[in-house]
């Protein structure tokens, strides 16, 4: 992946389902792409929470999907929520180790989130749904499709805060 140290001005990357896509990788692209914004690591099987620690030097960003990577838990979220203040949109669709833990974490440091998806994520309970809601106050659109453990109190009080619609289950 030389192109990434010889492209510092790169602003957008997708690497959904690359399997060549590791923490070595994670780490180059932190050093030399200061300016990117948008990042796609859909479904790309070897990035972990260990990679999401030297990711987290991009602060610059602001649309990370990390749906499918199995290998990330509350521990990464817990990373990159620490630096990634203007993050936008997050995706961890199907992420078997995110609970309300990382979601909490991602409420906290990434308040201007206006996307947030976590569909399928079975161990999110309300109380990461209700950290999402408290301290993400311009968000506008919801997945929790799949996510089992939210009671329909919370999923009521989740569709009058955020736009009529968009919170699914």
């Amino acid at each position: 992946m030389q192109f990434i140290a010889r492209s510092p001005a790169l602003l957008h990357l997708d690497f959904g389902d690359s399997t060549v896509l590791d923490g070595r990788v994670l780490a180059q692209m932190a050093r030399s792409c200061a300016h990117l914004r948008t990042l796609s690591l859909r479904a790309c099987p070897h990035v972990s929470d260990f990679g999401l620690e030297d990711l987290a030097a991009c602060r610059t960003l602001q649309r990370l999907d990390l749906s499918f990577c199995s290998h990330i838990s509350d521990e990464g979220l817990l990373a990159i929520s620490k630096t990634m203040k203007d993050l936008r949109l997050l995706a961890v669709a199907y992420c078997p180790d995110v609970t309300e833990s990382g979601i909490e974490a991602v409420a906290s440091g990434c308040r201007r989130l206006m996307y947030m998806d976590f569909s399928y994520c079975k161990r999110v309970t309300d109380r990461g749904l209700k950290a999402l809601l408290r301290h993400c106050t311009e968000l506008c659109y919801l997945n929790v499709r799949g996510a089992t453990n939210l009671s329909a109190a919370q999923m009521q009080r989740a569709q009058k805060q955020v736009r009529l619609g968009a919170t699914t289950q």
